[in-house]
C-alpha cells in the first residue's frame, strides 16, 4: 500500500511548548470535573497517605462508569488539596503528571493561553518538543518527570545517572526472568487485540519517522529483548530509522517488535482505543522493571539503536 498523506503538524510544532510545574495547586481547584486514577495510582497515593487501599478508596475514590476518579469537595477542589497545595504531590496521579499537555488545553493557541493565564508554570521553564508532547498526550508522564528530575539534579549539583552502567550491573538471572515475563505480556496483548478490531492499513507509515514526524519510545526491557533476539546487519543505514525497517516499507522483526508498534494503528477501530490499551500494558511493563530490578529508561528507538546497532554512515 502506498504511504498515507503526512499528518498535519500541530500549531506548536515549530517552537514546542514551555512548562515547569511550580506546585502552586491552582490546577487542583476550579470547576467540578474528574481526576482520573488507575489502580496503580490509587495504591501509590494510598501508601503515601499511610492508608491501605480499601480505606483510601472508600474515602477518596469514586467510580464513574468503568473508570475511577478521586473525589472532589463541593467547591470543585480535589480531595487531595490541603492548604492550597497538593498533599500527595510526590505520588500524584498520572493525569496530574501530564498537565498541561491535555487535548483540551492543546487544542489551539487560544486554549493554551487561557490555561496559561491561570498557571504560572506554563510558557516558562523546560521546552517540550512535539514528539515529547505526543507521549504526554497518551497519558505517559515520563518526558515531564525526566525533565523535572534533571532540574532537581541541576539545582543540587548532582551528576546525571548513567543508565547503561545501571543496566550492565543487572545479573543475567534477573534479565532471564524479566524477559520471560515480557514474553508473557506480549502474548496477553496479542490475544487481546483481535477483539478490538483495530485496523492495520499496511502503509509502513508507523515506521517512517522522518516523513511523519512520529517517534517510537521504548523501555529498557523491550530494547534488551529486541537486540538480543534480532541479529545484524541493520535493514537500513539511516540513523533516523528503526534498524528493522526495510526499503520495502515493512518491518523485518515483527515477532520482536515493541509495545508501541503492537498498539499503533492508522485505521479506525470497531471497539476500543489503542492508546488505552497501550497505557494498560505500559503500566504492566513498568511493574516488570520494578519487580526484577531492571533500571527504567524510556528512550527513542533511534537512541537505543545508536548505542546498540548504529548505522554505518
Amino acid at each position: 500500500m502506498p504511504p498515507l498523506p503526512p499528518p498535519d503538524k500541530p500549531w506548536y510544532d515549530a517552537m514546542g511548548l514551555r512548562f515547569r510545574c511550580t506546585a502552586c495547586g491552582k490546577c487542583c481547584t476550579g470547576e467540578p470535573g474528574y481526576v482520573w486514577v488507575t489502580p496503580d495510582d490509587v495504591a501509590r497515593i494510598a501508601a503515601h497517605k499511610g492508608l491501605d487501599v480499601a480505606t483510601f478508596s472508600r474515602r477518596f475514590v469514586r467510580r464513574v462508569g468503568d473508570r475511577l476518579s478521586l473525589t472532589e469537595r463541593r467547591n470543585g477542589d480535589c480531595a487531595m488539596l490541603e492548604d492550597g497545595k497538593c498533599s500527595v504531590y510526590p505520588a500524584k496521579p498520572s493525569q496530574c503528571s501530564t498537565f498541561p499537555f491535555w487535548d483540551g488545553v492543546l487544542e489551539s493557541k487560544e486554549t493554551w493561553a487561557e490555561t496559561a493565564a491561570k498557571c504560572p508554570g506554563m510558557d516558562t521553564g523546560d521546552v517540550y518538543r512535539t514528539d515529547e508532547i505526543d507521549v504526554l498526550r497518551r497519558g505517559i508522564p515520563e518526558p515531564l518527570l525526566d525533565k523535572q528530575a534533571a532540574a532537581r539534579r541541576g539545582t543540587a549539583g548532582e551528576r546525571e545517572p548513567d543508565p547503561r552502567a545501571a543496566a550492565a550491573a543487572v545479573p543475567e538471572s534477573a534479565w532471564a526472568a524479566a524477559l520471560a515475563d515480557l514474553d508473557r505480556l506480549y502474548a496477553d496483548l496479542d490475544a487481546e487485540l483481535p477483539r478490538h478490531g483495530f485496523l492495520c492499513q499496511g502503509s509502513g507509515d508507523c515506521c517512517d519517522f522522518p516523513r511523519t514526524g512520529r517517534r517510537l519510545f521504548v523501555s529498557t526491557l523491550e530494547a534488551e529483548r529486541f537486540f538480543r533476539s534480532t541479529t545484524p546487519p541493520r535493514r537500513n543505514q539511516d540513523p533516523r530509522l528503526c534498524p528493522a525497517w526495510g526499503s520495502d516499507r515493512a518491518c523485518h522483526a515483527r515477532a520482536d517488535r515493541f509495545l508501541g508498534c503492537r498498539t499503533f494503528f492508522c485505521g479506525t477501530s470497531r471497539h476500543g482505543d489503542p492508546d488505552e490499551v497501550y497505557e494498560r500494558y505500559y503500566r504492566r511493563l513498568k511493574e516488570l522493571h520494578a519487580r526484577h530490578g531492571i533500571p527504567w529508561r524510556y528512550a527513542d528507538v533511534t537512541t537505543w539503536a545508536a548505542e546498540r546497532r548504529p548505522a554505518r554512515r
